[in-house]
């Protein structure tokens, strides 16, 4: 069983109408690959939310759940978000705001499966960042992607050379 990379990503994308009755469009995704560029399978869509925190929240879960209805087992789910990945990794009270998400995402990952849940820098989520700028001009939830979009071939090839990026 091969190990699989998540990589999960929210982006404030652009405002949508008028001044006064303008509003923020988040796109969330995830994009699956066994490394060096290789995709296997991801996702992009709009938030129901205006929070970045929420979409974060959201990419994560969506993601994990496609992994396991594909029969992915081993997972290193990366996010950029830490303070995402810390209400994953350590909970929150039933009275959280995004308690029903973090709650639903602890739920997957007390399934029959190994995942590591890991915080990254924004530049190492290429591929994810790339969908989430797609999912923030999207009317829909969530697209699922079987091949990448010709929008992911620099990013994907970037990875398979092993680019690393400096963070400014």
């Amino acid at each position: 069983m091969s190990l699989v990379h998540v990589y999960s990503f929210a982006f404030d994308a652009h405002v949508v109408g008028t001044n006064q009755s303008s509003q923020q469009r988040l796109g969330l995704a995830a994009s699956f690959g066994i490394i060096f560029g290789i995709f296997l399978k991801g996702f992009y869509g709009t938030a129901t939310h205006s929070s970045v925190l929420y979409a974060e929240i959201m990419a994560n879960l969506h993601g994990l759940d496609l992994c396991w209805v594909n029969g992915y087992r081993k997972i290193e789910c990366y996010s950029d978000s830490l303070q995402a990945v810390a209400l994953i990794r350590d909970g929150v009270s039933p009275h959280h705001q995004y308690a029903n998400e973090i709650q639903s995402i602890r739920h997957l990952l007390r399934r029959d499966w190994i995942v590591a849940v890991i915080h990254t820098l924004r530049e190492g989520n290429a591929c994810a960042d790339v969908l989430a700028k797609m999912g923030s001009s999207e009317s829909s939830a969530q697209v699922v992607l079987d091949e990448p979009p010709p929008q992911l071939s620099s990013a994907l090839h970037a990875d398979a050379l092993g680019v690393a990026f400096a963070r400014d």
